[in-house]
C-alpha cells in the first residue's frame, strides 16, 4: 500500500513540474499547432485486487483469505480547460493544467475465503432454557464466495496536459457512483455443536431444541433462498485516485500530432459508503467468532472495499 501511495505522489509531482513544454497551443498565424488535446474520448480497461474490510474478519485469523479479482471497463469524455492570453498583440489559446471527465462503465469483483477446521468455545453460555453451560463449536470445510457487478459513472478532476507529441504525466482524483446490478453470494460447510453442563457433569449433543447438531450445514442459502443472510447496498460511492504516463502514437521528429494516445496508470479505489449493511446480532451463538447462517465476508457492521490496481487506456483526440 505504501509503495502504491509513493508511486502516485511521484506521478503527481511529475505532472505538475514537468509540463512546461506542453504549452504550444495557439490559434494565431505562424504559431505552432495544438499539441494538447482539448477534447478526447478515453477507453479504459482495469485490473485490481479487492480487499474486503469488515468487523467480522478483523482479528479472526482462521480465515484463509484468497486474493480476489476485479475487472472494470469504462468510456470517458475528457475536456481540457483552456485559457486565452495576449502575446505580441495576438490572442493565443493555451491549455491549463486541469481537465475534467465523466464516463460510463461496468465493474466486476469476485472474492472467496474459507478454512478447513476451526473450533470455538463459549464459556458461561446460557442455552435456550437459561441453563449455564460450556458450548463447543467445531466447523469443517467452510467456504464463502461473492461475485458482484456494478454499473459505474466515474467523475474526476485531472491534473496534467495531454501532449500529442511526447510522453506526459497525469494525476486524477474523483468519485465513482455505482449501482449494483448483479450479485451472487454462496457459502458451504458443516459444523457440530455440543454443550457441557458442569453442574450435572453431562455433555449434551444431538438435541435440536438446544441447537446441538452433528454435521449441520453452516449456511441456509442452499435450502432457504428467502433467508436474509446478507444485506448488500444497492448504491455505493467510491473515492478514486490514479496517476500515470501518456504515450502518444506520434513522431517528434516529424512533429506529427497523435490522434491516439496510450495511457498506463496505477490506481486506488475505496468504497466511501459500505458495500454491505450491518446484519442482525440476534442469532443463538452470537458470541462465536464464526457467524452461522450469515455471510461472514459481507457481515459485521458493514463491509467496505479497498482496491489497488492498474489501468490501460486508449485516448482518442477529437
Amino acid at each position: 500500500m505504501k509503495k502504491i501511495a509513493l508511486i502516485l505522489v511521484f506521478f503527481c509531482s511529475f505532472t505538475v513540474f514537468a509540463q512546461d513544454d506542453d504549452i504550444l497551443t495557439v490559434n494565431a498565424p505562424g504559431k505552432s499547432r495544438i499539441r494538447v488535446s482539448e477534447n478526447s474520448i478515453v477507453f479504459n480497461a482495469g485490473y485490481n485486487i479487492p480487499m474486503l474490510l469488515n468487523s467480522e474478519l478483523r482479528g479472526n485469523k482462521f480465515w484463509n483469505k484468497k486474493i480476489g479479482t476485479g475487472i472494470d471497463f469504462n468510456v470517458d469524455f475528457r475536456k481540457q480547460f483552456m485559457k486565452r492570453v495576449i502575446e505580441d498583440e495576438e490572442v493565443i489559446t493555451e491549455p491549463t493544467l486541469f481537465s475534467v471527465g465523466i464516463g460510463l462503465g461496468i465493474s466486476y469483483m469476485t472474492k472467496s475465503m474459507g478454512f478447513s477446521n476451526y473450533a470455538d468455545t463459549l464459556h458461561d453460555f446460557l442455552d435456550k432454557d437459561n441453563d449455564n453451560c460450556l458450548v463447543t463449536l467445531n466447523y469443517h470445510n467452510v467456504k464463502e464466495s461473492a461475485s458482484l457487478i456494478y454499473l459505474d459513472i466515474p467523475l474526476y478532476l485531472e491534473i496534467g496536459r495531454l501532449n500529442r507529441i511526447k510522453p506526459s504525466g497525469f494525476f486524477k482524483i474523483g468519485f465513482k457512483p455505482s449501482v449494483l446490478i448483479s450479485k451472487k453470494i454462496v457459502g458451504e460447510g458443516k459444523y457440530t455443536s455440543e454443550g457441557y453442563y458442569s453442574q450435572w457433569n453431562v455433555m449434551l449433543d444431538g438435541i435440536d431444541h438446544l441447537e446441538y447438531y452433528t454435521d449441520k450445514e453452516c449456511y441456509l442459502n442452499a435450502k432457504n433462498k428467502n433467508k436474509d443472510e446478507y444485506k448488500l447496498s444497492p448504491f455505493v460511492l467510491w473515492g478514486t485516485i490514479s496517476g500515470g504516463v501518456n504515450f502518444p502514437f506520434s513522431s517528434p521528429e516529424t512533429n506529427r500530432l497523435a490522434k491516439w494516445i496510450l495511457r498506463i496508470s496505477v490506481k486506488i479505489d475505496y468504497s466511501l459508503t459500505p458495500v454491505s449493511k450491518s446484519l442482525s446480532d440476534s442469532y443463538y451463538f452470537k458470541d462465536a467468532k464464526f457467524r452461522l447462517n450469515q455471510s461472514n465476508m459481507m457481515g459485521g457492521k458493514g463491509s467496505r472495499i479497498f482496491s489497488p490496481g492498474v489501468t490501460i487506456s486508449l485516448i482518442y483526440c477529437l
